[in-house]
């Protein structure tokens, strides 16, 4: 069965052998079909501040539908590889990082496991998931809050920067 999946993909720092951040997280992307996660539609990029605010360097994230076949602690053992293989280190909660792939949403459904909640526990509340997400799906209702993305778009607090790259 093919699930829908929306991811989301960001970095603050360059990966080792890249030259940009977003060639880091283009090289991810590409990555993907290796574990046959099919992309099917990304947002722009956007520059971003860091949520909390701190003094980190700015983010490059975006948003992507994909579908794979995967369920998802797969999936996410999956993203944990390509974080590792682009060079992923984790130490601190919130840290700068060379990449960071998030399982936003999976078939719109509500799951907990261990180590893993979908919808993304924090994604309605950062504007650097629900802008590039509205980009490429106008019509998604959050699967646990129920409500449309414009609503919670307008709920973001005023002090996280967003910018089209």
């Amino acid at each position: 069965m093919l699930n829908k999946i929306l991811i989301g993909i960001g970095a603050n720092l360059i990966p080792k052998g890249f030259s940009t951040i977003q060639d880091g997280l283009l090289a991810a992307m590409n990555m993907l079909y290796e574990y046959e996660i099919e992309n099917v539609q990304c947002s722009s990029w956007y520059k971003t501040t860091p949520v909390p605010r701190s003094s980190q360097p700015l983010f490059i994230n975006a948003v992507f539908s994909a579908t794979c076949d995967a369920e998802p602690r797969q999936l996410l053992s999956y993203l944990n590889e390509i974080e590792a293989r682009i060079g992923r280190v984790r130490t601190e909660k919130n840290e700068a990082r060379v990449i960071d792939l998030d399982i936003l949403d999976f078939n719109s459904m509500n799951i907990e496991l261990e180590n893993l909640i979908i919808p993304h526990p924090r994604m309605h509340q950062r504007a650097f998931v629900l802008v590039p997400l509205h980009e490429i799906r106008k019509d998604y209702i959050h699967p646990s809050t129920k409500e449309p993305i414009l609503s919670l778009i307008k709920k973001l607090p005023v002090d996280q920067d967003i910018s089209r790259i």
